[in-house]
């Protein structure tokens, strides 16, 4: 009874229900227009490169690590004078080389040299035999030096080349050798010279020993007042000037030093007295050795 005011009849004799409050329910909502700046949504596809094989490393070239016994030395008491002997004994002893000693801790040179004082020319070799000795084929030719430890040329010439006392007199040590001061221009002159004949006579390499300052005896004797450097800086300047005057025969600079050298921290005194600072002398050499039982 309450729906007949909502039932009407078409002309054809159909009935029909409108009820009004269905229509906005059961109409269908129009689409929202898109908004005018709105653009449209792009779909994005990205394709996969396909997977490459890995790549492989470049091998870079790798130098062959250097043999710690390169230099297997025979060493001479004597200096050698008959090369044929020679190339025999190291042959029979599978050394590539040999040193001997030039100059000693007296300051006695074994050549015949024209640089050294002729009262310190001991029972010299002569220059064309050791020339041949350093011909010899695949052979390492060393030269032992002494640097500093010296009684000749210090005795000679005390002020200009040696380390003297307080009284001006040279300085000597519990051996009562005497010692070159290596800030004095003299002294280092003279063992360039001795140096770099060594190096004119084929020689590979020059081994320094006591490259230092004396380190035992009364040292307080000593008189370093007139000294402007310190003795590291002294020892480095030595080492500099001979680097520069060998650099013509490319001949190698090596060191034979104290062990004490090598634990600065727990050889103080030695260090302060020798100036033998490695960390100050170790870039200006080729090579530096130690001494040990069978040297």
């Amino acid at each position: 009874m309450y729906a007949q005011r909502y039932i009407s009849y078409s002309d054809d004799g159909s009935i029909q229900l409108q009820i009004p409050f269905l229509e906005n329910v059961l109409t269908e909502a129009p689409e929202e227009p898109a908004a005018p700046d709105e653009k449209p949504q792009m779909e994005v596809v990205v394709e996969k490169e396909p997977a490459k094989e890995p790549e492989k490393p470049v091998e870079q070239p790798v130098e062959a690590p250097m043999d710690v016994s390169e230099y297997r030395l025979k060493g001479f008491s004597t200096v050698p004078v008959d090369s044929a002997a020679v190339a025999a004994e190291l042959t029979a002893t599978g050394a590539n080389g040999f040193v001997c000693s030039l100059r000693d801790n007296t300051g006695r040179v074994f050549y015949d040299s024209v640089s050294a004082l002729r009262s310190a020319v001991t029972n010299p070799a002569a220059a064309a035999g050791l020339q041949e000795l350093c011909a010899l084929a695949d052979t390492v030719s060393v030269a032992k030096l002494n640097a500093f430890h010296d009684s000749y040329f210090a005795w000679a010439n005390m002020e200009s080349a040696g380390i003297c006392q307080s009284t001006g007199h040279i300085w000597y040590d519990n051996l009562s050798y005497h010692w070159l001061e290596p800030e004095k221009e003299k002294a280092r002159e003279y063992v360039i010279a001795l140096a770099v004949e060594c190096a004119q006579m084929g020689f590979d390499q020059i081994l320094l020993e006591e490259m230092c300052y004396p380190s035992a005896g009364n040292l307080h004797k000593i008189n370093y007042a007139g000294n402007s450097m310190a003795k590291a800086d002294a020892l480095a300047l030595f080492l500099t000037e001979l680097r520069m005057a060998l650099e013509p025969y490319g001949t190698e600079i090596a060191l034979l030093v104290d062990s004490r050298a090598f634990d600065a921290a727990a050889n103080a005194d030695y260090v302060q007295n020798s100036g033998q600072d490695l960390a100050r002398l170790a870039p200006l050499v080729d090579a530096i050795y130690v001494n040990t039982a069978d040297f």
